[in-house]
């Protein structure tokens, strides 16, 4: 079983995978439960507290 990612991996791996998504790699079928999981981390992002002040302060608008 693989590791889990540390937080250091995670901006290489969400790049990978925009390279994978451009490339065709990722088959449309999964992109449902993919769309889903991206959502899901971008719900996670929205509360935390520093992300939240900076979106109240006009930051970050380009998220959602």
């Amino acid at each position: 079983m693989p590791t889990s990612p540390t937080r250091r991996d995670w901006a290489q791996l969400l790049h990978e995978l925009a390279r994978q998504l451009d490339d065709g790699r990722v088959y449309d079928r999964d992109l449902v439960v993919l769309v889903t999981a991206l959502n899901t981390v971008l719900d996670a992002y929205g509360r935390r507290p520093y992300v939240r002040d900076r979106n109240r302060d006009g930051g970050f608008s380009y998220l959602r």
